[in-house]
């Protein structure tokens, strides 16, 4: 937030000299100390780009530091002081440039100064809109309140020396320019402190947002492999070796994915689309359900695009199929078919396709959609976020859901992962 304030200052801070720049020159053509203007006009050019050079520079080693601070490992002090763009330096600067500029006015510009003046009256309210804004970043306030005074004194003063003597400073246009001064420097600091402040309150509750979510996929995970597989283990038979070694097989499996969403938030440490889809046909297996994969040609080229996140919205949505299937349809055989399909602007999606052969969903259900579905309505909204598609269609001994997902960049969205399948299944 700190930066994203400074920026926008930045841009105003350019919109301003292309002003100067239009404007100045021909104000200097009726000045009798042109030189003196030219000179003012420099340095006032010479400190836009130092305070800017500065920003960006402050900005680039604050981030160098976060970056070799998580690097090495070291948690921040929460005592010290935080490291922070708009600094000391830059506020003094800004400030003292704003009053010497001012007083600059009074040997450069003649009678008509206080009209003169009016481009450089923008710069010094930019001026202390950054201290404003510095203020409430951490800056001592007495900053910005000795500069602000100081400011506007010296502007007074400038428009009392000129032709119109001290009587100038009744007039509106001055009046209103003093008494401006002093509510932007309030308005300023107390806006810019309220979004940091609302910015603040805005990641904590994301983070209370995402703790909870973590618990909740969590229990979620230990409901869908520990205890299916505890399940499992009820319905073998322990005189078959192959049964018992094939469970084995699925219970290091859970482990695994346990201990890598304990350590890393994810269930897999590498996820690509055709791994995930041989690995939920092997899970099956342990269910009774014989899936028969059709991986098509597209896909196998395609693979490596689809990104890990991507993969694993698609993973619990096939689990949770390929479960129920087994526990609702009353069948066990099923048709997975994996391809690469355009959309109607012509990107590319990856379709999950799962069909069997079972009673199927009940009219009544089929009739208020997907969102009726207790084990369908959750992965469905969750790919129609990401701009994929989960449809149902289903009669007596045929049931078809596809599962769709945009290839696409991974624009730093967190990964959904898998939920508990409920009693409604895929057929």
């Amino acid at each position: 937030m700190e930066w994203q304030m400074l920026r926008i200052l930045l841009i105003f801070r350019l919109m301003h000299g292309i002003q100067l720049a239009v404007t100045v020159p021909g104000i200097a053509g009726h000045l009798s100390h042109r030189g003196g203007a030219s000179l003012l006009l420099i340095a006032v050019v010479a400190e836009s780009l130092w305070f800017v050079a500065r920003i960006v520079r402050n900005h680039r080693r604050v981030i160098a530091d976060d970056t070799e601070r998580e690097r090495a490992g070291v948690r921040p002090d929460p005592h010290a002081a935080p490291p922070t763009t708009y600094d000391g330096v830059a506020a003094g600067v800004e400030l003292c440039s704003a009053v010497a500029f001012l007083w600059a006015c009074a040997l450069v510009m003649g009678s008509h100064r206080s009209q003169d003046m009016a481009p450089l009256l923008v710069l010094t309210t930019e001026q202390i809109s950054a201290a404003g804004i510095g203020s409430a970043l951490g800056q001592p306030r007495r900053v910005l309140l000795t500069g602000t005074s100081a400011i506007a004194a010296s502007y007074a003063a400038v428009v009392a020396l000129g032709d119109g003597g001290p009587a100038a400073l009744a007039r509106s246009d001055v009046l209103i320019g003093l008494t401006g001064y002093g509510a932007l420097a309030y308005l300023i600091r107390r806006g810019a402190a309220f979004l940091l402040q609302l910015a603040a309150d805005l990641g904590d509750m994301s983070l209370q947002l995402h703790e909870q979510e973590q618990r909740k996929l969590l229990a979620i995970e230990l409901h869908n492999h520990l205890g299916h597989t505890l399940n499992a283990f009820q319905r073998i038979d322990a005189s078959d070796p192959e049964q018992i070694d094939s469970l084995r097989k699925s219970a290091v499996v859970a482990r695994e994915r346990l201990a890598t969403f304990i350590g890393t938030g994810r269930f897999s440490e590498s996820v690509p689309l055709i791994g995930m889809v041989h690995r939920q046909v092997a899970l099956a297996t342990n269910d009774t359900l014989t899936v028969e994969p059709i991986v098509t040609d597209r896909v196998v080229g395609a693979a490596a695009r689809v990104l890990p996140s991507q993969v694993e919205l698609l993973e619990p949505a096939l689990r949770a199929l390929l479960i129920n299937v087994e526990r609702s349809a009353g069948v066990h055989d099923a048709v997975l078919h994996v391809d690469l399909v355009e959309d109607a602007d012509g990107g590319e999606l990856v379709e999950l396709v799962v069909t069997d052969e079972g009673v199927g969903f009940p009219p009544a259900v089929l009739a208020r959609g997907v969102g009726a579905m207790r084990s369908l309505a959750l992965h469905e909204s969750l790919l129609r976020e990401r701009g994929g598609a989960l449809r149902v269609r289903s009669v007596a001994g045929f049931t078809q859901v596809t599962l769709t997902l945009p290839i696409q960049r991974d624009n730093n969205t967190e990964p959904s992962y898998t939920t508990e399948p409920s009693q409604g299944g895929v057929g």
